[in-house]
């Protein structure tokens, strides 16, 4: 591997792991926020490195340098649901967290050099389960028409390049730019993104918050403060 990449994976390990103290509900909300702070200091210094790999055409440092990236920032991610839930916001809470499975799952896919993420996965999953209720997710069916490759803008399938393989520091996507239809519109337990979920829902003449469960609709549909009581 570049020298580069080893000399910043040492530096990597021993930030993360000292970030790392700071992912529980009881550590000082002042002092995620300064890992937070630090992480984000950390990840313009892989970028730049990054940029530097990409001009000397070396792919695969490139790529590890991606992988880094992503980690970094679903650290920080998992950090920032951590001061979001201590903020009474649980929906930013949620989508922090979203993030952080969706980046840490992004490195370990675009370079063996997070391979080690399996057992960080797998702790983002469980927190999932264990601070947040079951979620009812919505997935739509649709017909595509045109859906263009984001590392050479070629119509996808007709180029080289595969989904979530890592090109020279960007992993490729399949950017939909045209769909014919609209065909459905389901409620699923395991939707591509965890981000379309029910926010709300009606129960007994009150629209309720799906996380929360505070009331924040009457029937009358006139918004209410959250802790205001609803008469009958």
């Amino acid at each position: 591997m570049n020298d580069r990449v080893v000399d910043f994976q040492r530096k990597f390990a021993e930030i993360a792991t000292d970030c790392q103290k700071f992912c529980f509900m009881t550590r000082a909300k002042e002092l995620q926020e300064e890992a937070c702070n630090r992480l984000d200091e950390l990840y313009n210094e892989a970028h730049a490195l990054k940029l530097d790999l990409i001009y000397q055409k070396d792919e695969d440092a490139a790529n590890a340098m991606l992988s880094f990236e992503n980690t970094m920032t679903a650290l920080r991610d998992e950090l920032k649901m951590w001061i979001a839930l201590k903020e009474d916001d649980p929906g930013s809470a949620w989508d922090y967290l979203v993030n952080a499975q969706r980046d840490a799952r992004t490195a370990l896919q675009v370079h063996t050099v997070g391979e080690h993420l399996i057992g960080y996965i797998q702790h983002l999953d469980i927190l999932e389960h264990v601070l947040f209720p079951s979620q009812m997710f919505m997935s739509v069916g649709i017909i595509v028409t045109e859906a263009i490759c984001s590392i050479c803008g070629e119509e996808y399938g007709e180029c080289d390049h595969i989904k979530g393989k890592a090109y020279m520091g960007e992993q490729c996507v399949r950017i939909i730019n045209e769909v014919a239809q609209l065909e459905e519109v389901s409620i699923v337990d395991n939707p591509a993104n965890k981000h379309c979920r029910i926010v709300s829902f009606s129960d007994g003449g009150v629209t309720r918050d799906f996380l929360t469960w505070r009331v924040i609709k009457k029937d009358t549909d006139s918004v209410v403060a959250p802790d205001e009581p609803v008469s009958a």
